[in-house]
């Protein structure tokens, strides 16, 4: 590859009003559940008021659910094979509303998985029999500051980790892109009134031709951009 074409795969351009909102999810454990509800336990902060979407139970009696987080706090501390001391949450998720077949399944899953008859009890909080492993998927949103042919860097509500993987899309004027992208990096920043936001390098490394010529166009349709305001500001 020569010069030019390095600098040309690794040129920053910047992204004025670019916005787009990539799709992750948070491993958990089901500490109790009722027909409204469940306590979980999990190594990531749940924001209040977010909505994840979930499944429990599998094959014909799993049953697809979403709902939004009530309460989150931290539980303690665990220490991973690494040996790094990291904190643990524990957090309350109240079911959107369930339709009566969702209802039956959910109902079973219940039933296979606590030791009371909630067929007596449907509206009390049972602890599970074996804790209850779960992905709870969520969307979130970003501002994109700066686009390149190979990723972009924005800023987040979510503190993603360090190579996961993510699926991502960006409205580009009136096209959608899409893309797999890997966090190559992530750092806290703060706002206004000290909230904090996340600073995301994200590498794309699965991208579909269509969406590849797509980012292309756009890319030169900034730099003719750039261009003709560095001409105009010289005839100033």
């Amino acid at each position: 590859m020569t010069d030019s074409e390095n600098r040309r795969r690794f040129d920053r351009y910047s992204a004025e009003g670019v916005n787009g909102s990539f799709s992750y999810s948070v491993e958990a454990l089901v500490l109790n559940i009722s027909l409204g509800g469940f306590a979980v336990r999990t190594g990531t902060q749940l924001s209040v008021g977010r909505v994840y979407r979930f499944r429990l139970g599998a094959g014909s009696d799993a049953v697809h659910l979403s709902g939004a987080v009530r309460w989150c706090r931290m539980a303690g501390t665990e220490k991973h094979e690494t040996g790094d001391i990291v904190p643990v949450y524990e957090a309350g998720v109240a079911f959107d509303e369930v339709f009566s077949e969702q209802a039956d399944h959910l109902r079973s899953f219940m039933e296979k998985s606590i030791v009371v008859d909630v067929k007596k009890r449907i509206f009390g909080r049972f602890k599970a029999d074996q804790t209850e492993a779960v992905r709870l998927e969520a969307d979130s949103r970003f501002l994109v500051r700066q686009i390149s042919r190979t990723g972009v860097l924005v800023e987040a509500e979510i503190p993603l980790k360090q190579e996961e993987v993510i699926d991502l899309e960006l409205r580009l004027g009136r096209r959608k892109f899409a893309s797999t992208a890997r966090v190559a990096h992530v750092a806290e920043i703060k706002v206004e009134d000290d909230n904090l936001q996340y600073r995301l390098g994200l590498e794309f490394i699965k991208t579909e031709q269509k969406y590849r010529d797509l980012l292309e166009d756009f890319i030169r349709g900034q730099v003719e951009e750039e261009k003709a305001e560095g001409t105009s500001e010289r005839d100033e």
